[in-house]
């Protein structure tokens, strides 16, 4: 065997190894479960004393790709006396979750955020998915008023991309727009993360470094800077040109802090009154229960109005 053949087997071998690595990682990525799924959860059985809340969603809650919001909370409740269920799964979009709300039910949540929809969104968001999409987010919150006694928190979207007036997050302002309706209707609480988001990436004056498009090599490379080189995902981010995204898609530890300080204000407030909540809005408008980093406001279709 000549030294060109040599050289040629060994190459041959080294990519062989590589793409079994990437398949190991594929695999381990996309099967590893979250902490305190529900599984695990209705497994070990509720603690003595906690109330339960239930973080539902898809790959931005999960956390195998994204930084984990889930486990953050617990550490900014001004009680501890919660457990907090990780019900986020890779690749769900709102038929997926709906599909998921029974196991939701069984671990007897006393409250429940949402965050779906940017798997609606990503690749095409015509109007027959835009109505889609609302039919099962009413679906989801309607199951969840009939079946639980849980508080109810519907989050907005995180920008796809970091161009924000790009086509992708029209796209993604029109899923919002459904999220604070489908909250209005039914008295659910939301969460504006999408604009928390978007003010961190106006006011970092980063020019955004592409258009949004998923691209598995940012996608693959994101992983392997965490899982193998054991980087931050705030590091990965910078190392990529994002402010609050490892890949366009899947959010840094700062964004993840945002979503968790948004779930823990909620959680700190005390429950809201359906009936009879002063408003301040025309009464021909609807108020939308609001809650941000200062704490809880209402938001009328015509602005702000009473702040708590």
């Amino acid at each position: 065997m000549n030294a060109a053949v040599l050289a040629l087997f060994v190459l041959l071998a080294l990519l062989f190894l590589f793409l079994v690595g990437m398949c190991a990682l594929i695999y381990f990525v996309d099967a590893r479960k979250p902490r305190n799924d529900p599984q695990a959860f209705l497994q070990r059985g509720k603690r003595a004393v906690s109330s339960i809340v239930v973080c539902a969603g898809d790959s931005l809650t999960h956390a195998s790709l994204s930084a984990d919001y889930v486990s953050r909370p617990r550490q900014r409740l001004s009680s501890h006396a919660y457990e907090i269920v990780n019900a986020g799964l890779n690749g769900n979009e709102s038929t997926d979750l709906l599909r998921r709300i029974p196991d939701i039910v069984r671990c007897k949540p006393d409250a429940v955020s949402v965050l779906i929809g940017s798997n609606d969104v990503r690749t095409r968001f015509p109007q027959e998915a835009e109505l889609a999409f609302q039919t099962n987010l009413n679906a989801i919150v309607g199951e969840l008023r009939k079946k639980t006694e849980a508080r109810i928190a519907l989050l907005s979207i995180p920008p796809l991309g970091e161009d924000i007036s790009g086509e992708a997050n029209r796209d993604v302002d029109r899923c919002n727009t459904v999220i604070r309706r489908v909250a209005a209707e039914n008295a659910a609480d939301y969460l504006p993360l999408h604009e928390s988001l978007k003010l961190l990436i106006e006011k970092s004056g980063i020019r955004p470094p592409l258009p949004f498009r998923l691209r598995l090599r940012i996608l693959l490379g994101a992983a392997i800077q965490h899982y193998v080189l054991r980087r931050s995902w705030d590091d990965i981010s910078a190392r990529n040109g994002f402010v609050v995204h490892t890949d366009q898609l899947h959010l840094n530890d700062r964004a993840a802090a945002v979503t968790a300080d948004l779930i823990a204000n909620w959680l700190n407030s005390p429950p809201v009154p359906t009936e009879g909540v002063s408003t301040n809005c025309p009464s021909s408008s609807q108020g939308i229960r609001r809650w941000n980093r200062f704490g809880l406001g209402v938001l009328c279709s015509g602005g702000l109005g009473h702040i708590w």
